[in-house]
């Protein structure tokens, strides 16, 4: 009997030990809070210090993307006081003159130049007439000046064609304008023609006002 009180007296300092000890230890889902909430710290901070670089960088670009910008500006001023300088004493007629070679035009067939003779030899069933005007990147003169030397009227209407296009459209840049008619299915042995006016034949350097395009 005596033996078996001492047992139970064992078995219920191990369980009250046990309780005891569970008490004390922290619940492992607790535990596992911790060890994540420590994680997204850890992880949050790295993204931050990340970004952080990233802003110095670009901080850094936008830099020297200013000093870049006002060298820019600073050298423009100091060009167009040249050029104000050196046109000074110019006449109208060659204010004029000078306008002039500030505007380009071009008269295309499927993306090749016009030979000066205007007879033009085309293979594809596809056939498309582009007319662009450009104009030039900087205004160098003053703009009354500088808009003297673009063509009379409207460039468009220096181009008439004698036939109807499957398309027209207009394209239009930040100083490249055209205009575009297209033709679709031209069979072979077929002539077109059209025409350009006297003053862009001029600009074009041309011989003729007249175009024929034959397809081949």
């Amino acid at each position: 009997m005596k033996r078996i009180l001492v047992c139970l007296s064992v078995m219920f300092i191990l369980v009250a030990c046990s309780n005891k000890n569970e008490e004390n230890s922290p619940n492992s889902d607790t535990v596992e809070e911790v060890n994540a909430s420590t994680q997204l710290l850890e992880d949050n901070t790295a993204q931050i210090d990340k970004l952080e670089k990233q802003n110095e960088e670009l901080q850094a670009t936008l830099d020297n993307l200013q000093t870049d910008f006002n060298y820019k500006e600073e050298e423009a001023a100091h060009y167009k006081q040249v050029i104000d300088d050196l046109i000074k004493d110019y006449s109208d007629a060659e204010l004029k003159d000078l306008a002039i070679d500030l505007w380009d035009y071009k008269l295309e067939v499927n993306g090749l130049p016009v030979p000066t003779n205007g007879l033009v030899d085309i293979q594809d069933q596809t056939i498309e007439i582009s007319l662009m005007e450009k104009q030039s990147d900087y205004l160098i003169l003053p703009s009354e000046v500088f808009m003297q030397g673009q063509i009379s009227g409207d460039y468009i209407d220096h181009l008439k064609v004698n036939a109807n296009p499957s398309e027209t459209y207009v394209t239009d840049g930040t100083v490249v304008t055209a205009v575009h008619h297209k033709y679709e299915n031209v069979e072979n042995g077929t002539t077109m023609s059209f025409s350009i006016t006297e003053e862009l034949r001029k600009r074009l350097g041309l011989e003729t006002t007249e175009i024929t395009i034959n397809k081949k």
